[in-house]
């Protein structure tokens, strides 16, 4: 197990809004090793207990469901050397001659990464260490492809953990035990029954002072590419043979193989991006997003991104899967909807007002739901959810993967293949996005986004996404 943490960035927002929070979630459960010491370095020139305050006022505030006593005994195990980066001599420093099963965490800039590797390779690390490397991993497939290449030749010995931490989410997770352990469901789990697929994540955010990173990703890369890819794979992936790390693993990237590589016609027709107008969500105001502070309006950043992918395998040919995300939206909601075919037109005949049934899966509330019907007194349909009920996650998203690093289980991350393969479906469509061939269009903040049709599932168009 995991007996020392040594965070790169530890001055950053991420260190102080979600890995010292999950720590200390973590440690109020008593689920981290006993002599465990967690090491911080950035830049800034702080002592051991400048960085205890400073994260003792980041506890206070963003994990104040944990008690203070838990809050301490994490401060007691923290230590703070000040280092560049990327500069070797200063990682080894930070690191030590002699490590033995140290995670290193990366809560650093994507652009750092090529030159952090590099220095980070002097450590030495061993098969008893592991590296932790945050989302996004590359800018596009070839990007993607050049660091798995620099991870192969400069630290082949170590874990690499490629973090996405939608993957880590419990009520992502359910999706797994809910398909593979249920008889009801896994049976009805294929285009004989299933019409579409929808995933989405809409929010209420705008952009809430994230310019310097979301102008230059925006909704497709920031959600689609990643979190809702990775969902995606959930969904179409067949049962493992063992449920392993490997396995699953295995499966995960062989569902995202099946998805068609989207033509240039296919991009025009079935993929829509836009961006918000100035508006208001319930009662507040939002202003126009070229008008928000940083944005550079030239970069023609979309603020909402949906794309609808085509999948070639028996037992999901013919069935569209759209995701989509956006930001401004009137409300919240995230979910995977799987939708199901009609019945025949002999019950409908029989049975009026009968609806096609419906399974969602909560991505930010914990709901399951089906859709259902029953028979009133006139012999209509009505239609009522079914809820199963789900206990509240006990961790956080980074409580859960900080755990999982510490045990050594690579399940809820992402491999290098995989990585590819997200960005082998998308890299084409940010091209075309990025080239004009799909008009940026608009919507007011709280107002519905534009779409267009998805292919009708079986359709001679559903079939002709690669290129």
């Amino acid at each position: 197990m995991i007996e020392r943490i040594v965070i790169f960035g530890a001055s950053g927002d991420l260190t102080r809004r979600l890995l010292m929070p999950g720590l200390a979630q973590l440690t109020e459960q008593k689920a981290l090793p006993s002599k465990l010491k967690v090491v911080g370095s950035a830049t800034d020139e702080w002592s051991t207990e400048d960085f205890r305050e400073r994260i003792r006022s980041a506890l206070a505030e963003h994990a104040a469901g944990v008690g203070a006593e838990a809050r301490d005994r994490l401060a007691g195990m923290l230590d703070y050397v000040p280092a560049n980066v990327t500069d070797a001599k200063d990682v080894r420093r930070v690191i030590g001659e002699h490590c033995r099963n140290t995670l290193v965490y990366l809560a650093l800039p994507t652009a750092l990464l090529e030159s952090v590797l590099s220095a980070l390779a002097a450590a030495g690390l061993g098969s008893t260490d592991a590296v932790a490397i945050e989302k996004p991993f590359g800018s596009d497939l070839e990007s993607a492809r050049h660091l798995n290449e620099l991870l192969r030749t400069r630290m082949p010995h170590p874990t690499v953990f490629r973090i996405d931490h939608f993957l880590s989410d419990d009520l992502v997770r359910q999706v797994i035990a809910l398909r593979f352990g249920n008889r009801v469901f896994e049976p009805t789990w294929n285009a004989t029954q299933v019409e579409r697929v929808d995933i989405s994540w809409m929010e209420t955010l705008a952009l809430e002072g994230r310019a310097s990173y979301y102008d230059r990703a925006g909704a497709l890369k920031d959600m689609v590419q990643n979190h809702l890819m990775e969902a995606l794979a959930l969904v179409l992936m067949a049962e493992p043979a063992r449920f392993d790390a490997n396995s699953i693993r295995d499966m995960r990237v062989e569902a995202l193989r099946s998805v068609a590589t989207p033509s240039p016609d296919w991009i025009r027709r079935h993929t829509v991006r836009a961006r918000y107008t100035s508006g208001s969500i319930g009662s507040r105001k939002v202003v126009s997003y070229v008008d928000e502070p940083g944005v550079d309006p030239k970069r023609n950043t979309e603020t909402y991104a949906s794309v609808t992918l085509d999948v070639e395998s028996a037992r999901w040919e013919g069935v569209p899967f759209t995701l989509r995300s956006g930001k401004a939206m009137a409300a919240d909601h995230a979910e995977i909807a799987v939708h199901f075919r009609p019945l025949g037109r002999r019950v409908l005949r029989h049975f009026p007002g009968i609806t096609p049934n419906v399974f969602r899966l909560g991505l930010m509330e914990p709901y399951i739901t089906l859709t259902a019907t029953t028979i009133g007194d006139a012999r209509e349909g009505r239609e009522h959810e079914l809820e199963l009920h789900t206990a509240e996650p006990r961790r956080t998203p980074y409580a859960n993967l900080l755990l999982e690093m510490l045990r050594g289980d690579a399940t809820l991350f992402i491999r290098g293949d995989e990585a590819e393969e997200s960005w082998r479906i998308i890299d084409p469509v940010a091209k075309a996005w990025a080239a004009g061939e799909v008009p940026l269009q608009s919507y007011p903040a709280g107002g519905e986004p534009p779409e267009v049709s998805p292919p009708r599932p079986g359709s001679a168009g559903s079939r002709a996404a690669r290129s």
